[in-house]
């Protein structure tokens, strides 16, 4: 879901009635949960702020089933986050990465977890040095293949979660 334009008339957050342009209600619409009148979220006419006119493609019930929509993104995460002791209680190791990326380690027991960001429009190519052979847990690009990773070249604004072993540097 994406904010919706709210004309003057609709806005009903008091600090967008005085300053429109720092308004909360472009990112307050109604849930979209289905493709039905109302977005699946009301029976009514209307609701008290506009439906996103996307509604019928966006929307939680198309994106359930889709491996490859956020809202499964999501789900993989906080089973993960849920399941992997290094995430919940591991030691934090930073690495040193090229330019616009955040890359770390969490480490508890035998676990241990490379969580690679990178924020830049550009791929970027993690230093053979820092980056022993792991298996890719997940990625935030649907396309990426699982598996045993070699090297890893982030792709543009892509994060991924890889299990490494004990070799990883300053390990």
């Amino acid at each position: 879901m994406r904010d919706v334009v709210i004309p003057p008339e609709r806005i009903c957050d008091p600090v967008g009635k005085r300053f429109p342009a720092v308004g909360r209600d472009p990112e307050r619409t109604p849930m979209q949960w289905s493709a039905a009148p109302g977005a699946g979220f009301t029976t009514a006419d209307d609701s008290w702020l506009p439906i996103a006119e996307d509604f019928s493609r966006v929307n939680v019930e198309r994106q359930t089933n889709d491996p490859a929509s956020l809202l499964s993104l999501y789900r993989q995460l906080i089973w993960y986050r849920k399941h992997a002791p290094a995430l919940t209680r591991g030691r934090y190791r930073p690495i040193d990465g090229p330019p616009d990326t955040f890359i770390f380690v969490r480490e508890h027991g035998a676990q241990r977890l490379l969580v690679a960001l990178n924020f830049a429009a550009q791929p970027r190519q993690l230093a053979a040095h820092d980056f022993p052979t792991g298996r890719l847990e997940l990625s935030t690009d649907p396309t990426r293949a699982a598996g045993i990773v070699t090297d890893l070249a982030l792709g543009p604004n892509e994060g991924v979660i890889v299990a490494v072993d004990a070799s990883i540097t300053g390990g």
